[in-house]
């Protein structure tokens, strides 16, 4: 007898073991493997000869088709798969091994089951997200229909539009809203953007997940537990992503990948500058004009050591140009720049004047196409770019025997450049182009053809913020052309100039 009760007792504290919900262990694991990221729905079941099997993959179909959070997989060939099974399709979708097979085979996180039941004149319809490698049931929702419009058909009830408000709920019980999916330095990236309401200055609360409780029984998830990281603030906003700047952290702790986002606190109403007027932000580009004074510097040698000229003389510039953002990776370059100076030519040999100085023209037509490093966030964040496009330059000078006349360079060149915050009201910006395709003419000289030449133009500029749409810039343009020719002849030409400017932000 006491043997007996000794093994009752064995036996029910094993049952209370075995009852307990089970705890996964805290780790980084845990945060990539619940992402979420791909989702299928199997076919619904129903105790109706499959009535609503056809509607239900129409309104998956339409909701998923919709949004950009999840992936949608389709599971072709499963139904197939499954009719080859003598058990009946509503218990086979409930198998915890087939389920795992489904989301190994088709390479799916998130499966749904639907199942329909005919309670009298009531459809009771129960939907449920399952983690299928490990055919845990996530969450579930579940709600009734009466058809009280039996002649219109399913299409005109109301029930569409009631199974597009279940999977809202359904999606709006999973336990997280989105996840970083970047981090670089204090930035991140995502998986949240405008088609969840994200908008500049909000908040994102980040937490990783610290276990997971499952029922050894049911298959469910009975608690997920979280530990907090830290904030965000989000600045700039795409259709399904955002960028965010970390704000403030836990002791200790770091954002990575695949941390999940948790909560979002909206920012506040944006203020106004004055009562009819809201803060702008710059985002699309800018237009320019400068008008400034250099030094213009020349040298030609005729090849054969007898006759070699050089000389500088001031210059006075003007340029209009632009820079358009097509949209966070894409911008358009374009200028137009031309100027009036003096050259005095002196004997390079010698050292000593020649003649008296005359006076010349330049002209630069650019265009280039660039693409940003990283997306770009607004005109006033770090952003870097490269680029590329077409130059077409001309130095105008009298044709003398002192080795001056008109010469011209074309060039496909490429090139980087960037923008960097110094301070909120002061801005850094550069861009370098470096000729690699080119076609120089200085025919007016007598020099033949030209066998090799060079092209490189550098601009740093610093610009300060006047007022939301128009800033102040001085600009350094240096710009350097050289031209080798058959016969030993060579011509080297520089401009140097320094312009203000004024620009406005668009």
């Amino acid at each position: 007898m006491g043997t007996t009760v000794k093994k009752v007792k064995q036996l029910i504290f094993i049952l209370t073991l075995a009852l307990l919900p089970i705890r996964a262990s805290a780790s980084p694991e845990n945060d990539r493997v619940y992402q979420l990221e791909t989702v299928a729905w199997l076919g619904a079941s129903d105790n109706m000869d499959g009535v609503f099997s056809e509607f239900v993959e129409e309104q998956f179909q339409r909701y998923f088709s919709g949004q950009t959070r999840f992936t949608p997989k389709t599971l072709k060939g499963v139904a197939e798969i499954l009719g080859k099974s003598g058990t009946r399709y509503r218990e086979l979708i409930r198998e915890p091994d087939l389920l795992k097979k489904i989301s190994r085979k088709f390479e799916v996180e998130s499966l749904i089951r639907t199942q329909v039941f005919k309670e009298g004149e009531t459809y009771r319809f129960l939907i449920e997200w399952i983690y299928g490698p490990r055919a845990e049931v996530i969450t579930q929702h579940e709600f009734r229909y009466v058809d009280e419009h039996k002649e219109t058909g399913l299409a005109g009830s109301s029930l569409p539009g009631q199974f597009q408000r279940a999977l809202e709920t359904l999606v709006s019980k999973l336990p997280f809203l989105g996840q970083v999916t970047g981090v670089e330095g204090d930035t991140l990236t995502a998986s949240l953007g405008r088609n969840a309401g994200i908008k500049p200055g909000d908040l994102l609360v980040i937490s990783t997940l610290q276990s997971v409780r499952r029922h050894p029984v049911l298959g469910t998830i009975e608690e997920w537990r979280w530990q907090a990281i830290g904030r965000a603030r989000v600045e700039q906003v795409e259709e399904s992503l955002c960028f965010a700047k970390v704000v403030e952290t836990e002791s200790n702790q770091n954002v990575i990948r695949n941390h999940k986002i948790r909560e979002i606190v909206s920012a506040p109403p944006p203020q106004r500058v004055r009562e009819s007027e809201e803060v702008f932000i710059a985002r699309s580009g800018w237009v320019a004009g400068n008008a400034g004074a250099g030094i213009y510097a020349r040298e030609t040698s005729d090849g054969t050591g007898g006759k070699t000229r050089g000389g500088s003389g001031l210059l006075g510039a003007f340029e209009l140009d632009t820079q358009i953002w097509l949209n966070s990776r894409y911008l358009v370059q374009g200028s137009y720049e031309t100027s009036l100076f003096k050259y005095a030519p002196t004997d390079l040999a010698t050292g000593s004047a020649i003649g008296t100085s005359v006076s010349g023209s330049h002209s630069r037509l650019r265009g280039a196409l660039g693409a940003s490093l990283l997306p770009m966030k607004s005109l006033f964040d770090p952003v870097a770019w490269i680029h590329a496009g077409y130059k077409s330059a001309t130095h105008t000078l009298p044709t003398t025997n002192d080795l001056t006349s008109k010469s011209s360079l074309d060039s496909v060149f490429v090139g980087v450049g960037g923008s960097f915050p110094v301070t909120p009201e002061l801005l850094a910006q550069l861009d370098l182009d470096l000729g690699i395709l080119r076609t120089a003419d200085a025919a007016d000289l007598g020099f033949g053809d030209a066998s090799a030449s060079s092209d490189l133009n550098f601009r740093l500029s610093g610009i300060y913020r006047i007022n939301t749409h128009f800033f102040f810039r001085v600009m350094l343009n240096i710009a350097s052309q050289s031209m080798d020719f058959t016969e030993g002849q060579s011509l080297s030409q520089k401009t140097f100039s320094l312009s203000p400017s004024l620009m406005y932000y668009f």
